[in-house]
C-alpha cells in the first residue's frame, strides 16, 4: 500500500512539472532567404550573399525573379566591384553601394556575358542585382538611399556579424 501510495505521488510530481519543454532550434536561414529592403522609395525583397561561396554563385542559375526580388552582395570593406553574367539566364541591373547606403551608379548586364562590369567608384561597399530596367522602372537612380537598418536586420537574421559589412 506504502509502495502505491509512492508511486502515485511520484506520478503527480512529475505530472505537475511546471518547465517549459525546451525551445526548438533555430531555424538557420540561408541565401535562398528573402528580406525585405528599402531602395529610394521602393520596398524590395532581397536574398544576402555574404559569403564567398555565395557571392561567387550570386543569381546563376535564376530564371525568373518577380518584380521586387534580387540579391544585395555584401562586402567587409570598400572596393571597386566587378561583376560577370557567366551561367546567368536574365538580364539584370547592378546598382553598386556606398557605405553610407547611397547608390553610386546602376548598370545594366546582359544574360551570360563573361566580360566583367566594373564600378566606376572604388568606394563600393555593396551592389544589389535587380532585374534588367527594375531600378529605372521605380525610379532609384544614383544619389538615392539603400534603408541600412534593412539590410542590418537581414545580417543579423542570416546570422552574419552586421559590423564586418556596415557601418
Amino acid at each position: 500500500m506504502i509502495r502505491l501510495l509512492f508511486v502515485s505521488l511520484a506520478l503527480a510530481l512529475v505530472a505537475c512539472d511546471s518547465r517549459q519543454p525546451s525551445a526548438a532550434p533555430a531555424v538557420e536561414l540561408g541565401a535562398e532567404t528573402r528580406f525585405p529592403v528599402r531602395m529610394g522609395q521602393v520596398l524590395g525583397q532581397l536574398r544576402i550573399a555574404a559569403t564567398d561561396l555565395e557571392k561567387a554563385r550570386g543569381l546563376m542559375g535564376t530564371t525568373k525573379l518577380t518584380d521586387e526580388e534580387g540579391m544585395a552582395f555584401m562586402y567587409e570593406s570598400e572596393t571597386q566591384m566587378r561583376f560577370w553574367m557567366k551561367d546567368t539566364p536574365l538580364d539584370l541591373d547592378i546598382a553598386f553601394i556606398a557605405r553610407d547606403g547611397t547608390v553610386l551608379e546602376v548598370k545594366t548586364m546582359t544574360a551570360g556575358d563573361t566580360e566583367t562590369t566594373a564600378s566606376s567608384s572604388n568606394l563600393v561597399r555593396f551592389a544589389i542585382e535587380m532585374r534588367a530596367g527594375w531600378f529605372g522602372h521605380f525610379g532609384v537612380k544614383p544619389g538615392d538611399k539603400v534603408n541600412l537598418e534593412d539590410m542590418r536586420r537581414a545580417l543579423q537574421a542570416r546570422g552574419f556579424d552586421v559590423k564586418r559589412f556596415l557601418p
